[in-house]
């Protein structure tokens, strides 16, 4: 038959308690959580901004082809609006609404031009344009042409 038998430690110089490093890892928390949400809502801002310029291309695509194939400029307005909505600028080259009409010969074009401001969410566009932003702060504006030929 077996006995056990129980070892002892007595405490001294040799063996001291081990210090707790509970508080060190909510410590290293509270100093990296701060930046990575500043990076994971950076990359929501710029997708955002991405989504809103691919649908401004689309937008002014769209009138363009819209002019392209005789509509008139209140047309060209309403199809652009209805895309991307009425917060948007819709202008054209020339200052006239550059639609094709019956008489438009080859080599002619409709153009429409369309911007819009965009306002991100993160702090980190103002940043940017401390060192060498050239819109408003807090703004970023997109712009999009669209080029279409006449087809008469």
């Amino acid at each position: 038959m077996h006995t056990r038998h129980r070892i002892v430690l007595a405490p001294g110089p040799a063996r001291e308690p081990a210090r707790s490093d509970e508080g060190a890892a909510a410590v290293e928390m509270a100093i990296v959580l701060p930046l990575l949400l500043l990076i994971l809502f950076g990359i929501i801002d710029m997708g955002r901004l991405m989504q809103q310029q691919i649908q401004l291309t689309e937008a002014a695509r769209e009138g363009a082809r819209l002019g392209a194939l005789n509509g008139s400029a209140a047309q060209v307005k309403t199809k652009v609006s209805g895309i991307v909505g009425t917060d948007v600028t819709l202008t054209y080259p020339t200052g006239q609404p550059a639609v094709c009409l019956a008489a438009s010969i080859v080599g002619q074009d409709s153009t429409v031009v369309v911007t819009r401001t965009f306002a991100p969410v993160t702090p980190l566009w103002k940043m940017m344009q401390m060192y060498g932003g050239s819109s408003s702060p807090g703004t970023v504006t997109l712009k999009a042409t669209g080029v279409m030929s006449c087809v008469g």
